[in-house]
């Protein structure tokens, strides 16, 4: 049987593998392979455009990455060194008593903080990450930490990110033991891991070429533009931003419409290096600035030599409408505010208009609806990180789920017919 993937980057290139041994596969991608996993080669720079790694928490990507034959590599012990920007910069503590003396929240805060235990929980409905955080952790928490937190995750804001969608586990945690510290306590004594960040030495599109190498494909670079040229194929899978498939789905209008309320934050990648800049460390959040943050990547893995800062989000929303020398400015003048900077050595840039998938309150239930409209669609699929999960290790992890699905419904199809 003939199988499409629309989309070329993480999600379709690992489903792909993943159903080679059952299906004649072709993957159309109409950029580059990878996505926003694909690693710029500027001069003697490595510049990731998108995703920096992945966490070792996940063995699928862990599996995948040995059934390939490729050897991720661990950041460094500075990955652990991690700061926030608020005026000044404020090192994250790692450690409860290194937490106690940290300035990084007021005596009262840290109060409201501990007082999290004797909070109950409440689980009878989606709440906003402000929502969730303010309730059990406090206001000046949810300023100094989960703003910056989920700039550099999704580069979105805690008053529309959902905590049900984002968070789930953590949502589990407060429902199941009635605090965030009771479950964490629990679940540290059952040996939970917490993953360490690894990429690879040349960057994440060393994976994605060994993916490809390793895949019996056709891949194909063009544009698809409407469900209807792809006849010729027993099952489709739409591997694309929401948006796209959107466009790609139009026949289907109940599907497109859906699909459509899947909203992205933009985000732009801007790339230097410097004579000298510090602090040396995994990198810097912002509370309030454009720049969402600043990855030290020179400082935490091999073969890499600049940093990237991560500029808009829903916080800078205008980002969009901006001269490319207009962001590179501003982003200069936060840095230097930040961290100072001495002899500029080279520029990067790459604009992601439609960059995270924004997982606000309410999407819980637009995925179940699109879910269930293209459930009715005879076989088509789709697989992208704006369903159920936007990292790396997601996308890994959903291609696996998908391609058993596939196939134990072509065997049911089998069954059926005989």
């Amino acid at each position: 049987m003939k199988l499409a993937i629309v989309g070329g980057g993480i999600s379709g290139l690992s489903l792909a593998y993943y159903l080679q041994n059952d299906f004649e596969i072709t993957v159309f991608e109409k950029e580059k392979w990878g996505g926003k996993a694909y690693t710029a080669k500027v001069d003697n720079y490595l510049m990731e455009e998108g995703v920096n790694g992945f966490l070792s928490n996940s063995p699928k990507t862990l599996e995948l990455c040995e059934e390939i034959g490729i050897k991720p590599i661990k950041a460094n012990e500075n990955s652990k060194i991690r700061y926030i920007y608020d005026e000044k910069l404020i090192k994250i503590p790692l450690k409860p008593m290194d937490f106690l003396r940290s300035d990084i929240l007021s005596l009262r805060g840290k109060l409201n903080v501990a007082m999290e235990i004797f909070r109950k929980p409440v689980c009878d409905k989606e709440e906003s990450v402000a929502e969730f955080a303010t309730r059990r952790l406090g206001k000046e928490f949810t300023r100094r930490m989960m703003i910056p937190m989920l700039a550099g995750i999704y580069a979105s804001t805690p008053e529309i990110t959902s905590m049900n969608a984002d968070f789930p586990k953590l949502k589990r945690i407060e429902c199941e033991y009635g605090s965030l510290f009771k479950g964490m306590i629990k679940l540290k004594r059952g040996g939970q891991p917490s993953g360490e960040l690894h990429s690879f030495n040349y960057g994440m599109s060393e994976m994605i070429d060994r993916l490809k190498q390793k895949t019996k494909a056709n891949f194909i670079k063009k544009e698809i533009k409407d469900i209807d040229s792809l006849k010729e194929f027993d099952k489709v899978v739409i591997a694309t931003p929401a948006y796209a498939a959107a466009d790609i789905l139009k026949k289907y209008t109940k599907l497109s419409s859906l699909l459509k309320k899947i909203k992205y934050n933009p985000v732009a990648i801007v790339g230097f290096d410097f004579d000298s800049i510090s602090p040396v460390s995994f990198g810097i959040l912002t509370i309030k600035n454009k720049t969402l943050g600043i990855l030290m990547d020179k400082y935490i893995f091999p073969n890499r030599n600049g940093i990237r800062a991560m500029v808009g989000g829903q916080r800078f929303k205008e980002i969009v409408e901006m001269r490319e020398n207009d962001i590179i400015k501003f982003t200069m003048e936060d840095i230097e505010k930040i961290v100072g900077k001495n002899n500029l050595k080279i520029e990067f840039f790459k604009m992601h208009k439609k960059g995270i998938p924004n997982y606000g309150v309410g999407r819980i239930e637009i995925v179940k609806n699109i879910m269930e409209e293209v459930n009715q669609i005879e076989n088509l699929y789709l697989n992208s990180n704006a369903y159920k999960g936007v990292s790396f290790n997601d996308c890994i992890k959903n291609s696996k789920n998908l391609a058993g699905n596939i196939v134990l419904q072509q065997h049911l199809d089998i069954d059926r017919k005989t």
